[in-house]
């Protein structure tokens, strides 16, 4: 069985409480995504500088991506493991910000080599765009999408058990993709895809005055899209059965 991207579209809307859902997700990115929109908060954080509103916009604001996070991590979860469950519902908020800080920690961990190798390839590379530049771009690429084949596969094994060594146990994690290769590639193909589609949408809606408030609860969305893309492919990995008591654990 492939990985369908209309279906990774329109399974948010089959959830009968799905626009609930969808716009308190909205509504909690939206803190982070518009703060800097209105003047007034602008100048409480910056005019002048307040130590201590930017520290606590800043733990706003991780919360509120981290619950997000959790969400995400959660969905993909209850889509393989309930096979193709329900979207949970927030009032599991502290749970999801849980999730989402294991989730941070494991993809930071995972992240280290490939942030040096980034840092080294910056400092060597060119100030300006030239000939000279052209390896060191090619090199970034190839090496962001490595980095991307790879998280997705430790996220997918993350989102069975929230354990955060699931995001550096590289093995198990090439265990549920090693029988399942072209699908993995579809989906890693699927992933940048609708990443290019989201930042072209974003920049459509940034320049589109009023509809930039639409921003945060397509952002939510698209993160459902990814979620689902997730899940179809987790649920073709084989016939390992997951309890829902090991995300408790």
């Amino acid at each position: 069985m492939g990985i369908s991207l209309k279906q990774a579209f329109i399974f948010v809307p089959q959830d009968k409480n799905w626009l609930p859902k969808i716009l308190i997700g909205g509504l909690v990115l939206f803190f982070p995504v518009f703060a800097f929109v209105f003047p007034g908060i602008y100048r409480i954080l910056f005019n002048p500088l307040n130590y201590y509103w930017v520290t606590l916009f800043a733990l706003l604001t991780l919360t509120c991506v981290l619950a997000v996070s959790g969400y995400f991590f959660k969905v993909v979860h209850n889509r393989i493991v309930h096979e193709k469950g329900r979207l949970p519902s927030w009032k599991f908020f502290t749970y999801f910000i849980h999730i989402g800080l294991k989730s941070f920690i494991g993809g930071f961990l995972f992240s280290i080599p490939f942030i040096a190798i980034f840092s080294l390839l910056a400092f060597v590379a060119p100030l300006s765009l030239s000939d000279e530049s052209v390896p060191y771009i090619a090199a970034a690429i190839v090496l962001h999408i490595i980095y991307t084949a790879l998280y997705i596969m430790l996220a997918l094994n993350f989102s069975l058990d929230f354990k955060i060594h699931s995001f550096l146990n590289i093995r198990k994690a090439y265990a549920l993709i090693k029988h399942n290769i072209v699908n993995y590639i579809i989906l890693v193909c699927y992933c940048i895809l609708v990443s290019l589609c989201m930042l072209i949408l974003m920049v459509l809606l940034v320049n589109g005055q009023i509809l930039a408030l639409l921003l945060p609860f397509v952002s939510f969305y698209i993160c459902l899209v990814f979620a689902d893309l997730f899940a179809q492919f987790g649920v073709n990995t084989g016939k390992e059965i997951y309890k829902e008591a090991n995300c408790y654990s």
